[in-house]
């Protein structure tokens, strides 16, 4: 038998894991005590769920649970099940579900004073986390976990906990650090007693030391764990391990070139997860195998596999799936030469990867939509209802001169002048009316809209100014990581400071700019260089302006001009500012590579979150601005070129109306 052909076997023999359940049916069978009886099917429903990958009978355990809780009408049991159907709903990949379940777990066992049951939930609330991307909040709450099963001298507890903070690590890419913490876990698993569960952790230590070697490009030693931890699988029986170890070991091949060898891990795996519902682990590998079938230049069997992975993305909705299998339907497209599907595809995966407009987000401009359609909504019934009032009155009045007509042509002649000046002025005095509250509509409109986009503010940028520090605390670079995290704070204290105020002083706006500035230099040392020149008549500090009106100019001058510069030639921004009657003229000068290269280089999506910021950012100004200014130019862009129609950069001139205080 060969090597690879024992890789694959399986055992017709009971598994440790199945010959335990058998023990644990057979203890149930003879158990007459609730409190016994919620224990073992809590232990059953665990086992089937993550050894045996069984969701459905663990959930079958999860009801005997809730049944016991509803004859017994006992809180603690009740608070038991939802321990158990977060479990399952967390082995079926239904973070939210499982979220909720563990959270009502952790009201009851936090009231009851039962600490080794807390650390235990907030272990599966941070594994949840994990699956959620939340990996700040995960590693927050595996130490909370962690420091609870020390005070109760839980070893088992420690090592499951261990293990878990090193996958967090692996998520931020310090895999040094996490390859020290999943030995350190290994070594409290070596010492415990090799019963199920310990062998099962100690399963895991070994498929996760070989995903950080894998991520290391160190391909021989990864694939000796995964050896390792294939054989433990099948000893116990665990397909889900088994499934996982397969797979990895398929990727460890096609890393290496060996395609034939992959393909037939990654089918092993398939076969397995397909059998076990998997959903997530069957898209994973259907995507696997496509690509395996790709790199053997099998091209109709690649296609048949990645268009499964795609219906099964849409199915569940899996973002991820999506990305992944959109990209690799590119690549598959374009190597069968037809550009058109490989491009209509790499357009979908770009939107894919980069959709940054998150739900809150979402839901902000919906409300604010809502808001709008239902203020003009009000303001057409509002005027029918005053066309409706003139046009009564212009009856009541006719009536009147009906009846006056007797009177005399010159009395008849009097009315008549004295109701059409009493009209002209009414419709005077109501087009002025709706005037006023159509432009402080537009005023408010156009507030929410800035809140929503400080809201949003280019969660890129906050979220890599997060990783930077990270990074810097990781190397144990602490002046570094003290210094950057003393600006970040400054600048999102002064974005919070600002984002309640419609107007601020020239001068607070500055220092924002300047904080924003600083950071960007930290975070791409030697890249650039800024100056700011204000003229001296100006008072910054008795000078009022829009809140964060500059900004978005600063930022896309970095982003999309400086940053795409390919050369080693230092970036830089200067920012002027000049006074004018009423207003300030602002240039924002860069060296960057100008606007038609940046568009090049940018994707769709980010170019729509340019040019609404732009467009909204001049409607502020217009609304500031007096009324037969409104259509005036406030922003022009000019590309700078040199005698040879190379760009030098890109200026930008704002003209900023002055607010009052």
């Amino acid at each position: 038998m060969t090597g690879q052909q024992a890789d694959l076997r399986h055992s017709e023999a009971r598994s440790p894991a199945e010959s335990e359940i058998d023990s644990l049916k057979t203890l149930l069978i003879h158990s007459t005590d609730a409190t016994r009886k919620v224990e073992i099917y809590d232990q059953l429903c665990f086992a089937y769920a993550s050894t045996l990958g069984d969701v459905g009978l663990a959930h079958r355990y999860a009801d005997s649970v809730k049944l016991l809780a509803d004859e017994f009408s006992d809180k603690s049991i009740l608070a038991a099940s939802h321990y158990c159907y977060g479990v399952v709903s967390r082995y079926e990949g239904k973070y939210p579900e499982a979220l909720d379940h563990f959270q009502r777990q952790i009201e009851y066992v936090h009231a009851s004073g039962d600490s080794s049951r807390l650390a235990n939930t907030l272990f599966q609330v941070a594994v949840v986390q994990e699956g959620l991307g939340r990996y700040e909040q995960s590693l927050a709450t595996s130490y909370q976990a962690l420091a609870m099963h020390q005070r109760n001298g839980s070893a088992y507890g420690m090592a499951i906990t261990f293990m878990h903070i090193g996958n967090l690590f692996i998520r931020l890419k310090n895999y040094d650090k996490a390859i020290d913490i999943y030995h350190q876990s290994l070594r409290l698993f070596d010492s415990l007693s090799p019963d199920l569960k310990c062998r099962m952790g100690k399963l895991r230590v070994l498929m996760n030391l070989g995903n950080a070697w894998s991520e290391l490009k160190q391909y021989e030693k990864a694939r000796t764990f995964y050896k390792e931890s294939l054989v433990i699988s099948h000893a116990l029986g665990s397909k889900r391990t088994a499934g996982t170890a397969l797979s990895s070991i398929g990727e460890i091949l096609n890393a290496l070139g060996q395609y034939d060898s992959a393909l037939v891990y990654h089918q092993q795996a398939l076969s397995i997860r397909e059998q076990m519902s998997q959903r997530e682990k069957t898209l994973l590998s259907l995507i696997c195998v496509g690509e395996t079938y790709m790199f053997l230049k099998k091209y109709p069997l690649a296609t048949t596999h990645l268009l499964r992975a795609l219906s099964l993305s849409k199915e569940f909705r899996s973002k991820p799936g999506l990305r992944d299998t959109y990209q690799k339907l590119s690549v598959l497209y374009s190597n069968q030469g037809n550009y058109q599907k490989a491009y209509e595809y790499h357009q979908l995966f770009a939107a894919m990867k980069d959709s940054v407009l998150n739900e809150e987000t979402a839901k902000q401009f919906s409300e604010l939509q809502t808001k709008y359609e239902t203020g003009e909504k009000d303001k057409r019934i509002a005027l029918l209802a005053k066309e409706k009032e003139i046009q009564q009155k212009e009856s009541q009045q006719q009536a009147t001169l009906n009846r006056a007509f007797a009177g005399g042509f010159v009395l008849i002649l009097l009315i008549a002048v004295l109701a059409f000046y009493i009209y002209r002025q009414r419709m005077l005095l109501t087009i002025k009316t709706n005037e006023a509250k159509e432009a402080h509509f537009k005023r408010q409109v156009s507030e929410m809209e800035m809140k929503a986009l400080r809201a949003q503010i280019n969660p890129h940028f906050l979220f890599n100014c997060m990783n930077s520090i990270n990074v810097m605390i990781g190397k144990g670079d602490t002046e570094s990581a003290s210094l950057y995290l003393s600006k970040f704070s400054k600048l999102v204290r002064l974005i919070l400071e600002n984002a309640g105020a419609s107007v601020v002083t020239l001068e607070s706006e500055i220092e924002l700019l300047e904080s924003y500035i600083q950071l960007e230099e930290l975070r791409s040392p030697g890249k650039i260089s800024h100056s700011v020149l204000i003229n001296a008549s100006i008072d910054t500090q008795g000078t009022y302006l829009p809140s964060m009106v500059l900004q978005p100019f600063v930022e896309n001058a970095i982003w999309h001009g400086i940053m795409h510069k390919e050369c080693q030639s230092k970036g830089s921004i200067s920012i002027a500012i000049e006074p004018q009657e009423d207003a300030l003229c602002c240039t924002i000068e860069d060296n960057g590579v100008g606007r038609e290269r940046a568009q090049q280089l940018r994707d769709a999506s980010l170019l729509q979150n340019k040019s609404m910021g732009m467009k909204i950012t001049e409607q502020r100004l217009q609304l500031l601005g007096k009324p037969a200014s409104r259509h005036y130019n406030y922003i022009n862009v000019v590309d700078l070129k040199d005698a040879g129609d190379r760009p030098l950069g890109t200026r930008v001139t704002v003209t900023i109306p002055i607010c009052n205080d």
